[in-house]
């Protein structure tokens, strides 16, 4: 069950729009998870918890030398309950880019750590134990991008899957073999240019 996805950019790609779902769905079902076990609706992150490798984040210059830190805004949201404590997917809103990053953090007895750094646009897959899948999508360029799955295996997050898709006029069409097929399909129906731009981008040719 898809129950948490969040996004950087407003940008009308069809990834995107798979990993997006709204604020208010998200509150309302953790909520409804959190009471349904007679625990508080609640669990707090506080600022003072936040992990220092994230909440310490600075600039590097070109000579190595820290540039002053910005001040980071960020939000917390309440996606799990484990038996050691609770999880929290942290981003900070001030990160705006391709490249922003979002943590899965832990807050147990023993204070709060962070289990995994993960790109932005993501969504979180329930799973058993209480330690939900991660699928993330980044965007290499204009035309590529890469969905990774992150799982939990016991002790750690651990990639488990990788995915290289291509997109031709800001949709995507798959992996290279699913748009090498689409492009054969382009051409069954007449549709030669369509064709020639999917070629173009996912094997660089530009003839038929």
């Amino acid at each position: 069950m898809d129950y948490a996805s969040y996004r950087t950019r407003g940008k009308l790609r069809t990834m995107n729009k798979l990993l997006t779902i709204s604020s208010a769905l998200i509150a309302g079902f953790a909520a409804l998870v959190w009471t349904g076990a007679g625990e508080s609706s609640d669990p707090v992150l506080a600022d003072r918890e936040i992990p220092a490798d994230i909440a310490s984040r600075c600039a590097v210059s070109a000579t190595g030398e820290l540039e002053v830190c910005h001040q980071p805004e960020f939000t917390r949201r309440w996606v799990a309950r484990t038996e050691r404590g609770d999880l929290f997917v942290v981003t900070n809103d001030l990160c705006q880019d391709s490249g922003c990053r979002a943590w899965l953090v832990e807050k147990s007895g023993n204070g709060a750590s962070t289990l995994l750094a993960f790109d932005k646009t993501f969504r979180v897959l329930e799973s058993a134990g209480g330690y939900p899948a991660i699928e993330s999508y980044a965007e290499l360029s204009a035309t590529q991008g890469a969905y990774s799955r992150f799982e939990w295996n016991g002790a750690a997050y651990a990639r488990t899957a990788n995915r290289l898709v291509y997109s031709v006029d800001g949709a995507e069409c798959g992996t290279r073999d699913e748009c090498n097929a689409a492009a054969r399909e382009a051409l069954k129906r007449q549709q030669v240019d369509r064709a020639v731009k999917i070629l173009e981008n996912v094997n660089g040719v530009s003839w038929i």
